[in-house]
């Protein structure tokens, strides 16, 4: 059983979008997707922040249960969901797909994340959209943080489509229930350490170290840095303690395996951050017919 906890909130923000961006198109693709998986094997749960725009809210309303908080903020946010299974008791075994409001999804974006849970039993986690490597899905590369030595990226196919081990993912991710409860502490303690929180959670579960000493002595004597040195020194601190309880924490247990579609399957709408591989914007084209069509269905 697919669950999936979708994010949305009702405002923007001044990042650089692609002109066919709206956070209706980004429902409607994801929705276009779930259309796609077998009925009964999925659940959609809307997770709102905030007043909703009335139209986004109508097609939320068709297609699952819809969960209305407010002043959550993104972080507030992402804790909220991480509680839903836990409350809700799902099966150990089931998969959880948590989506943000500004990302664009292939039609079989979400039957091919199932597909992968069944080729990869030793995967706790799952990408659409992740970093391989250094290499970031719109195809930079990025030292941020990445292991001097990575293991060899054995591809995999899943129905025609590659996935490989992947170094980290974004706030939208896949994961079973079992893994997901043990580690929520974890995501707890990424979420709080401020900076990348999403790519900080990626690397603790996989036993890796989240702030190399390098990394934090860079961060330390930056001279270029708007924060006070005390202010940073405040934040090397609490990340320095984050590197001790990661390193008391697998003692006992090793790391989990995170495997991502390459090229990705969906892409965040970010100008800069379009995943190579598509041409997204004939996928956004295609969904506003397919839209379209289901608003003259209705």
């Amino acid at each position: 059983m697919l669950h999936v906890i979708y994010r949305s909130y009702g405002g923007e923000n001044a990042k650089g979008r692609p002109d066919y961006y709206s956070k209706l198109l980004s429902l409607a693709s994801f929705t276009r997707s779930f259309q796609e998986v077998r009925p009964g094997d999925a659940e959609i749960l809307f997770l709102n922040d905030g007043p909703i725009p009335q139209d986004r809210l109508q097609l939320m309303e068709k297609w699952g249960e819809v969960l209305a908080y407010s002043n959550l903020g993104g972080k507030g946010s992402i804790e909220a969901a991480l509680a839903i299974p836990v409350l809700r008791k799902w099966p150990q075994d089931d998969l959880v797909w948590f989506a943000e409001d500004d990302y664009l999804y292939l039609p079989h974006a979400l039957n091919n994340l199932i597909a992968a849970a069944e080729t990869f039993p030793d995967a706790s986690y799952f990408g659409l959209y992740a970093m391989i490597g250094s290499r970031l899905p719109n195809g930079d590369r990025s030292d941020d943080r990445v292991p001097d030595r990575w293991p060899q990226l054995v591809t995999t196919l899943v129905r025609g489509q590659p996935w490989k081990p992947a170094l980290s993912t974004t706030g939208t991710f896949g994961a079973r229930v079992k893994p997901l409860v043990e580690d929520r502490a974890l995501f707890q303690w990424a979420i709080r350490a401020g900076g990348a929180w999403d790519h900080t959670m990626s690397l603790m579960y996989q036993g890796l170290t989240p702030f190399p000493m390098a990394y934090l002595a860079r961060l330390l004597f930056d001279r270029t840095a708007t924060k006070s040195w005390l202010r940073r020194l405040g934040i090397c601190g609490a990340r320095a303690c984050l590197n001790i309880y990661q390193i008391t924490r697998f003692r006992q247990r090793f790391g989990r395996k995170l495997v991502a579609a390459d090229p990705a399957l969906i892409t965040h709408l970010e100008t800069s951050y379009l995943a190579l591989g598509t041409d997204w914007r004939s996928v956004a084209m295609s969904t506003q017919q397919w839209m379209d069509l289901e608003c003259c269905a209705a």
